[in-house]
């Protein structure tokens, strides 16, 4: 006679098997189904991440083409300390955001402010102010949100030791 202790352990076993084999076939399905969704949000984010990188630079390029000043313009320009200033209340900027909109330092900003008489400037820099003339309060504050920040360098100073 068979052992009946052999038998049930091996007939528990089998459907133990069955029964285990279901239920992953079910998280296989589920399994799959998630790499899926997975990898059409890779290919979806790749898209949009792509779209991203066109949209800014074509942003930036409007930024730069927007007001331009004419060379005849920067010639005939006089900039001073007051218009300097002037400027920037009507354009209702911070130092900080009127040097980011020209494109220079804010202590660059502070020491025009605070000249007297005329200023000696780039040219490059003189053309960025004789283009900001030409803008609104509106406009500027636009300009500078489309901008996209550039990351702040830390510069070492005095008694800072490499590391």
């Amino acid at each position: 006679m068979p052992n009946i202790g052999a038998l049930l352990k091996k007939e528990i076993r089998r459907l133990a098997k069955k029964e285990a084999r279901s239920l992953m076939a079910k998280l296989r399905k589920d399994s799959a189904r998630l790499k899926r969704t997975a990898a059409e949000h890779k290919r979806r984010l790749a898209v949009l991440e792509r779209d991203n990188r066109r949209l800014v630079a074509e942003a930036n390029v409007r930024l730069t083409e927007g007001a331009k000043a004419s060379p005849e313009e920067v010639a005939q320009a006089r900039i001073g300390a007051s218009r300097i200033r002037a400027l920037r209340k009507r354009l209702r900027l911070t130092l900080a955001e009127f040097s980011r909109l020209l494109g220079v330092s804010t202590a660059a900003v502070f020491r025009w402010e605070s000249r007297k008489g005329r200023l000696k400037l780039q040219e490059r820099t003189k053309a960025a102010i004789v283009a900001a003339r030409k803008l609104g309060a509106k406009e500027a504050k636009r300009k500078l949100e489309l901008m996209v920040p550039k990351p702040a360098v830390k510069k070492k100073g005095k008694g800072q030791r490499k590391k």
